[in-house]
């Protein structure tokens, strides 16, 4: 609820001007940075507590609990924004990868609190992460989640935690039925349920001390053998021979067995005279004997029967249909060719037939146990409130919107007064829901129109989103909308993806959209080549520097926006060159020239003259320099011993390649060592490109192991690189699951190594 109140309020809640900070505050940032806030500090709390000496007071236990209750309600309510889409995807993962990231100085049982945290996220926007464009990282935290399952360190309820969170993945995100239950149900509960299904409605005990001495339907025993003698009751409650009996009909719901439950053995015992009364017709009822032998023993022999009803409720189902004929049963389901299915009149007694105003007459039984409880009638809206109802307009149809936009666009593209366009729309009272259609209609209403007509229809949608006319959303999806009719427009309008790209780049540029959202209906090559038109207007209309910016922000992988085909490095850096874009990737180009550089002068002075030659001092500790740096050394390696020519990779490579291998990175170690020394995340990127070598050359066998260890020893990566490398989730370099694989026994005995070099440290 607080996030759908947070969702109305970022579109309506107004924006001022921050007296500290330049620009404008949104309501959106600011509850943003509120969440940030909360997220990273959401164990200060839990480290006072766990600071005090000693188990803490009965007060400080609440305190404690008050904390983790607000703790965990915060995670749940960013997860519960994210599923709205005020929070991307990209803040989600972080989150995520926050909570699994395991401490140098933190044991696995320290993190309880995080992996608390992390099952109530999953939960919550579990399911809106899960698709096939983050599966990969999806794959990773729940082997990292299996893993810690198995944990015997954690607490048990964290374990069968993480073990839940995998089971709800491993059902689609379906949660298990016993989940849906609310509660235990109350007594009445029961019976309305069973009135509904069985159309048999059970009266509670109250029902039989207020009618002691009558039957359920409100006359007495004697009545009611009276009634049945004269045949009233014979046709409804009577067996093949329509005989009340000895020999009763059926069993299950809609039977009245023959110890009346509702007659209270309490009763029976208080008041001698009142037992007899009832025994005596009780007795007439179910046809047996004397009233006195019953009065001896009526107790006991009640009891008796209640026990041998509960003996034969439980039996299967299968054996209820043997025990059909019990003495003591009467049937309130009507034979297959009673009266009561005929039409009323006939051969029906009068004393069955219900009077004109339809109440039964006196001593004539009253069905209420066929009957489901009555539902409740909401009091009528007074009058005042109806009268203000009706004088609410209805929205109008989507055929009077589409009429009502047509005439506002011929008027607004004859005057281009934005605001009385504006005001046009507003006071068309669109439904949300068609709000998409009416942005699409927009654009496409001017696609065959003047250039000027066209960047008006951009004046106007940018104003409609600044006036919270229309949202974000709303744009994408109008404008998805015209990407599936593109197809169908191109005869009319040649230059329709030019003119679509040109919509697009210009809600980019006004901040309408962002470029992720403008790229994500494009990926795989769809509508090819748009959204490099995109990206061409967008150098037109903000400039090269501006859009490095925006593109680099964005974290778009180019490949994947070309056609299969076309997806791998060489060919993208041809098709952007031919563009005009190839300045959007400049360490791709570095790459190809480092490369030759290697190849014509492999010594170290070499390679760094050319790297202070050519490379801006700005991007030295960049880690897409460093990438391009290890890739490109990497390739010169083993080009030159372990994957040379004849040489086979699925083979443990000789013991002279392994030399020549380790003589080549040894001496070209200065120049890693001048960008990489003390900057453990530079390191953790070269890893990384290592990672990658491997995966591009199907994972040469031992090659992998080999590198790390010699990178270790000649001192080019620290420990604490290889450990934030076997920690971070990351799904922009493919192959980390099998390098995990590979490396881990080493991994464990460097993590092994340190800690007794810690403790003979503090021996000394």
């Amino acid at each position: 609820m607080y996030a759908q109140l947070c969702r109305r309020l970022c579109d309506d809640a107004p924006n001022f001007d921050d007296p500290n900070k330049s620009g404008t505050t949104t309501f959106r940032r600011l509850l943003l940075n509120k969440c940030q806030d909360e997220f990273e500090n959401r164990s200060k709390t839990f480290a006072a507590f766990d600071r005090d000496d000693g188990p803490l007071t009965p007060e400080q236990n609440e305190q404690k609990m008050v904390a983790k209750r607000k703790m965990l309600g915060n995670i749940r309510f960013i997860g519960e924004l994210g599923k709205l889409d005020m929070l991307s995807e990209a803040i989600l993962h972080k989150c995520i990868k926050q909570l699994l990231e395991k401490k140098r100085t933190e044991s696995v049982g320290d993190r309880a609190e995080d992996l608390e945290c992390l099952c109530q996220i999953m939960r919550t926007c579990g399911r809106r992460l899960d698709h096939d464009k983050a599966k990969s990282l999806m794959d990773q935290y729940f082997d990292r989640m299996r893993t810690l399952a198995g944990s015997s360190e954690l607490p048990s309820r964290i374990r069968f935690m993480l073990e839940d969170c995998i089971e709800l993945r491993g059902n689609n995100w379906a949660p298990r039925k016993i989940a849906l239950d609310q509660g235990p149900r109350t007594i009445q509960q029961v019976r309305e349920a069973a009135a509904k299904v069985h159309g048999v409605y059970y009266p509670p005990p109250e029902y039989g001390r207020r009618h002691q001495g009558k039957d359920f339907f409100g006359g007495s025993m004697k009545q009611l053998r009276a009634q049945r003698d004269m045949g009233g009751l014979s046709d409804v409650f009577g067996g093949p021979q329509g005989i009340i009996g000895d020999a009763g009909i059926g069993t299950g719901p809609g039977v009245i067995q023959d110890n009346h439950d509702d007659f209270p053995a309490i009763n029976w015992q208080r008041n001698g005279n009142m037992r007899n009364q009832q025994n005596t017709g009780y007795n007439q009822f179910v046809g047996g004997g004397g009233g006195n032998q019953r009065q001896e023993g009526g107790y006991n022999q009640y009891q008796q029967r209640n026990a041998n009803q509960q003996q034969q409720n439980s039996l299967p189902p299968r054996f209820m249909k043997k025990n059909q004929f019990n003495s003591g049963e009467i049937s309130l389901r009507p034979t297959k060719d009673s009266m009561v299915f005929k039409p009323q009149g006939g051969f029906m007694p009068p004393s069955s037939k219900p009077s004109q105003g339809g109440t039964p007459p006196s001593g004539s039984p009253t069905p209420i146990m066929m009957q489901p409880p009555t539902i409740p009638i909401q009091q009528a809206k007074s009058s005042g409130d109806k009268s203000k109802k009706d004088k609410k307009q209805p929205p109008p149809s989507k055929e009077d919107l589409k009429k009502l936009t047509e005439e506002m666009l011929t008027e607004y593209l004859n005057t281009k007064t934005v605001d009385e366009a504006v005001r046009s729309v507003r006071d068309m009272r669109a439904p949300k829901k068609h709000l998409p259609e009416l942005t699409c209609h927009l654009m496409t209403h001017a696609l065959n129109r003047e250039d000027s007509d066209r960047e008006a229809i951009s004046d106007l949608i940018a104003a409609l989103k600044k006036d919270g006319v229309i949202s974000s959303e709303h744009f994408i999806e109008g404008f998805e909308g015209l990407l599936q009719q593109m197809s169908d427009l191109e005869n009319d309008v040649p230059l329709i993806k030019s003119y679509t790209a040109a919509y697009a780049a210009r809600a980019v540029k006004d901040d309408l959209v962002p470029l992720t959202d403008v790229a994500q209906p494009m990926e795989n090559g769809a509508h090819y080549p748009l959204f490099l038109l995109v990206l061409q207007q967008l150098h037109k209309l903000s400039g090269r520097d501006q859009l490095v910016t925006v593109f680099t922000d964005s974290r778009i992988n180019m490949v994947k926006m070309l056609p299969e085909i076309d997806q791998n490095k060489e060919k993208m850096m041809g098709i952007l060159e031919g563009k005009g874009l190839s300045f959007l990737f400049p360490l791709l180009r570095m790459q190809a020239e480092l490369w030759k550089a290697l190849q014509a002068d492999p010594t170290p002075a070499a390679i760094y003259k050319w790297i202070k030659d050519n490379v801006e001092t700005r991007l030295h500790t960049d880690p897409g320099f460093v990438n391009v740096l290890m890739s490109s050394i990497l390739k010169y390696v083993t080009q030159e011993s372990t994957l040379g020519e004849d040489v086979d990779p699925a083979v443990m490579p000789g013991k002279d390649l392994v030399e020549k291998e380790k003589d080549l990175v040894d001496r070209l170690k200065p120049v890693l060592q001048k960008f990489l020394h003390e900057h453990v995340d530079l390191q953790v990127s070269a890893l990384y490109a290592l990672q990658v070598h491997c995966f591009n050359n199907s994972f040469p066998k031992g090659m992998l192991l080999r590198m790390f260890m010699m990178m270790y020893d000649l001192e080019i990566a620290e420990e604490d690189a290889f450990f934030r490398w076997k920690e971070d989730i990351n799904d922009e370099f493919p192959g980390k699951g099998k390098a995990l694989f590979q490396v881990n026994t080493w991994l464990q005995w460097l993590e092994t190594a340190e800690e007794d070099e810690s403790e003979e440290e503090e021996d000394d």
